[in-house]
């Protein structure tokens, strides 16, 4: 997790800049359960609070039409994503177009459609609720906001998918419908859908559908983080495991051949790697014993000494470990001060983490959509010397960022 630093990326098609918080607020102005949200909560350890770690906030600027894909914590990544391409006096171009509620008189609201436009550069953002792989297998006419489907997972590209495509916003002196997106943020909802079903064949086919029912052409999949939902030491195994078939996936994607349709480009945003970093340091700052890893080791390193990640709160049958949401070193729930890194073992606040996942995303498409990138894109070309510098570039993002 390497240190932000502070500029304007070459603008062409997505740009980015850090800031300051006491210049640009953290984006927090969407979030929409109030559970999630971690501005009352435990200080970071100093280590994890200087400025360019978790300290500082983003602004975005694009054309690009970009959909969040997942469940609610694909939600907090386009709610985060949303408050940095949206300035001050524009969330009235964020609308929630369907959502239900839960908890004590309703409070709590989980967005199911929501489409932000224009934003800053004349762009779209989006987001769309699953809550597991889409597949020709659970297309479903009419499905349900709540998880109450019979069909995990169950969408519909002509109920769901023909909402946003319709859409219509005002830009550039124009009104225009959104018609299709460039790309895809994929959450793969691990927690609805067990790990044992999240397969290479399952994952390249919810890439190809985004192609073939919403036009996208570039598809960012982020690699899994610790949750809950992992009890055992086998269970981590398995999370490294997914995520090294997210890896593989990408490195190995055949761009289509000149004049076919279909995903051109498949990257990885290392979230779990960036999520582990945090959890390692929180983990020595409450008097773990653990020895810091290389970081800069591309593989293996969150494979050995993790026996602190299973130390969990004894709270219930879904306990958040130690590390991931305590502020102090605890061995009862009553003792535990929650921290800035997670609510509740399953989600992260956005309030830190956010803008680091907002610049990471940007970065990552500017790999495609700026310069060279962009350049293969428009030439029809599968060209190995572009696609060498695509990932190449796509590495640095991730040592940057995640």
């Amino acid at each position: 997790m390497a240190s932000a630093g502070k500029h304007w990326a070459n603008f062409q098609r997505i740009s980015f800049r850090l800031h300051d918080p006491d210049d640009v607020p953290y984006p927090d102005k969407f979030l929409s359960v109030s559970h999630y949200m971690c501005r009352d909560k435990g200080d970071l350890p100093p280590s994890l609070s200087r400025r360019t770690i978790l300290n500082f906030t983003t602004t975005i600027s694009t054309d690009l039409k970009i959909l969040f894909f997942g469940d609610s914590l694909g939600l907090q990544f386009s709610q985060s994503f949303d408050a940095t391409v949206l300035s001050e006096g524009e969330e009235h171009f964020h609308t929630v177009l369907r959502e239900f509620s839960n908890g004590p008189n309703n409070i709590f609201r989980h967005h199911c459609l929501v489409i932000t436009a224009p934003i800053r550069g004349s762009g779209v953002s989006a987001y769309w609720r699953n809550s597991g792989l889409i597949s020709k297998s659970n297309m479903v006419p009419t499905p349900q906001c709540k998880e109450k489907e019979r069909v995990r997972g169950g969408w519909s590209p002509t109920n769901q998918g023909m909402e946003l495509l319709r859409q219509s916003y005002f830009a550039r002196n124009q009104t225009s419908v959104v018609g299709s997106f460039d790309a895809v943020v994929m959450r793969i909802p691990h927690g609805w859908i067990t790990l044992d079903l999240i397969t290479k064949e399952r994952i390249i086919e919810s890439i190809n559908l985004y192609n073939q029912y919403l036009g996208v052409e570039t598809v960012i999949v982020t690699t899994l983080p610790l949750n809950n939902n992992v009890k055992t030491p086998s269970d981590w195994k398995n999370i490294i495991k997914v995520n090294n078939i997210i890896r593989d996936i990408a490195r190995n994607w055949t761009l289509p051949h000149p004049g076919n349709e279909g995903v051109r480009w498949v990257l990885v945003q290392e979230y779990g790697n960036f999520t582990n970093q945090i959890l390692w340091t929180n983990a020595q700052h409450l008097g773990y014993n653990v020895s810091m890893p290389d970081f800069s080791l591309k593989d293996g390193w969150e494979e050995q000494g993790v026996e602190f990640l299973l130390d969990r709160l004894p709270s219930s049958t879904w306990a958040p470990a130690i590390p991931m949401v305590c502020s102090n070193h605890s061995r009862g729930s009553e003792n535990c001060i929650l921290n800035k890194i997670s609510p509740d073992g399953m989600h992260w606040c956005m309030e830190h983490l956010g803008p680091r996942i907002s610049a990471s995303v940007a970065c990552l498409l500017g790999c495609v959509y700026n310069g060279e990138g962009l350049e293969l894109l428009n030439s029809n070309t599968t060209h190995s010397h572009a696609s060498l510098n695509i990932r190449q570039c796509e590495q640095q993002c991730n040592d940057r960022f995640m």
